[in-house]
Order: structure tokens, then C-alpha cells, then sequence
């Protein structure tokens, strides 16, 4: 099972399209679930967006702020989750896909400051229950509280288009993010990736060159099929067999072998004494 974080930067790259590809894509076996959490402290989207704003009144990540002082927070957790019902094919049951929604106001994040830290433990302890996590970060959450969730994940995806904007954009981001994951807490800059989205003169090859770090995958830039997942636009009959959903059906398996990789070694007795050395030299 895997936490996989995602995020961006200016110029709306299309992260939470991306996770949403992603969440309706996710392969899933057995009793396997996938959740994705939109933890951009700036606020969600997907229910404005492509949910249209049909989701229960009052469920959401702000309520485990609430929620967390008065009971343990697991189980404020589990009451706040939607189920894509509608993504039964090929599911290994009902409820296999499911939503925390994020925050309706940026202002709420504050209040979030001390849930951050228990929320990934959540998220890392749900995986004996079979659940692969995807963690929606937006254009700035892994550099305030929210950046726990970066820094502990198995991997980070900067989800960057090939123009010369968006590359441009994320190269100082990039280089922000391998400082903190390299710094205390965090698991290191080789868990840093790029999701390239394939607008612009840039291929996955430049795009490696230009920001040093390696392009996991990619994902057709096309806006029309997009705005099922970012605006609610009207869903074809087809969408789930058109050539977004399909390339990010097979983007799924980079990501999920980018991390048995990186699990595997972080769990290597060499590495470890590495730690141990740093630690010591500290």
C-alpha cells in the first residue's frame, strides 16, 4: 500500500484533476481501497468542481479539527469520507473509491496546524487495511503544517506542464522541495518525482534535465476530457475508456513501482546505518 502526495505550483498544472484521474483509475484487488485526500490548505476543489457541490452538507477535512478534540480521531476520520459509488467497473466491490474533502475556506487551515501530523500516522496505519492513500496538496501545502504529509510520503509527485511557464515555475519549487525532504523528517529527496503533463515543447527527457529530477510518468494535456474532473463538465458515455483515463490507468504503474522501490530501500540495512551515522554526526 502507498501514500503518494501531489502537488504544483503556479499557473494551475492540474493537480487535482490528476488526482482525481488517478483515484478513478487506481487498480484495486480483493478488499483494496484507494482515498484521496485533499489536503490543499488554500481549499478543495473537486466538490465545487467535479462533484458539482452534491456532496452532504458538512463533511469534510474541517471537521477533524473539531472532531480530533473530542474523540479520537480515526473515528471522526472514517464519518467524513464520501464513496465514488458510480466507479463500479472492474471494482472489487462498492465503496472502493473514496473522497476526504478538502477545506471550502483557506481560513480554516489554521485551525488544522496540530491534526496534520496525526493525520498522516492515520493514513500510513490504514494500509494494513489495504488502502493506498493519494494526498492532494495544492500549489503551496508542503511548505507550511501541511508539509508533514510531504515529507513522510513514499513519494512526491510536482505535477508540472512541458511549457516553458510551467517549467520554469516548478524548477524553484523543486529545489525547495528537495531541501525540506532531505532535512530533518523528511524521507529524503529521492522520493521527489515529476507527473509531467504533456502541453508545450518540453518531453519527459528535457524536463529531467531542466529540474534534475527523474519524470515518473506522464499524462496527455487535453482540456476537454479534463473538465469532467476539474469543472463537473458533462461526462461522455466513453470517459472512462477515452485517452486521459486511460493514460492515467497506466500511469498508476510507475507510480505504485516508484514506490516498492523506494519502500524497499528505506527498508535496507545499509540504508539504516546511513541514518544512523547522520543521526550521530547531528
Amino acid at each position: 500500500m502507498a501514500v503518494v502526495a501531489l502537488l504544483g505550483g503556479p499557473g494551475a498544472p492540474g493537480v487535482t484533476s490528476t488526482a482525481l484521474a488517478l483515484l478513478r483509475t487506481w487498480p484495486l484487488q480483493g478488499r483494496q481501497r484507494v482515498l484521496l485526500a485533499e489536503c490543499d490548505p488554500d481549499g478543495g476543489a473537486v466538490l465545487p468542481g467535479a462533484l458539482q457541490s452534491r456532496l452532504p452538507a458538512g463533511r469534510g477535512l474541517k471537521n477533524l479539527a473539531v472532531s480530533s478534540r473530542t474523540q479520537e480521531l480515526v473515528n471522526a476520520f472514517w464519518t467524513q469520507l464520501v464513496a465514488l459509488r458510480e466507479e463500479s467497473d472492474g471494482d472489487a466491490g462498492a465503496n472502493s473509491r473514496l473522497l476526504l474533502p478538502g477545506l471550502a475556506n483557506f481560513t480554516d487551515a489554521a485551525s488544522l496546524t496540530p491534526v496534520w501530523p496525526a493525520l498522516f500516522d492515520l493514513f500510513q496505519n490504514i494500509e494494513a487495511y489495504e488502502h493506498d492513500v493519494l494526498v492532494d496538496l495544492g500549489r503551496s501545502g508542503a511548505f507550511g503544517p501541511a508539509g508533514v504529509l510531504a515529507l513522510r510520503a513514499d513519494v512526491v509527485l510536482m505535477v508540472v506542464r512541458g511549457t516553458l511557464r510551467g517549467v520554469h515555475a516548478a524548477r524553484v519549487r523543486v529545489e525547495a522541495l528537495r531541501r525540506l525532504l532531505d532535512g530533518d523528517g523528511g524521507h529524503g529527496a529521492g522520493s521527489l518525482g515529476v507527473l509531467l503533463i504533456t502541453e508545450g515543447p518540453y518531453r519527459a527527457r528535457e524536463v529531467e534535465e531542466e529540474l534534475g529530477v527523474p519524470v515518473v510518468t506522464t499524462l496527455p494535456y487535453l482540456p476537454n476530457q479534463a473538465a469532467v474532473l476539474s469543472d463537473g463538465a458533462e461526462e461522455p458515455r466513453r470517459f472512462m475508456r477515452g485517452v486521459l483515463m486511460r493514460a492515467a490507468r497506466s500511469a498508476t504503474t510507475p507510480i505504485r513501482q516508484r514506490v516498492a522501490t523506494r519502500r524497499a530501500r528505506l527498508a535496507s540495512p545499509l540504508y539504516q546505518r546511513l541514518q544512523g551515522v547522520t543521526r550521530d554526526a547531528r
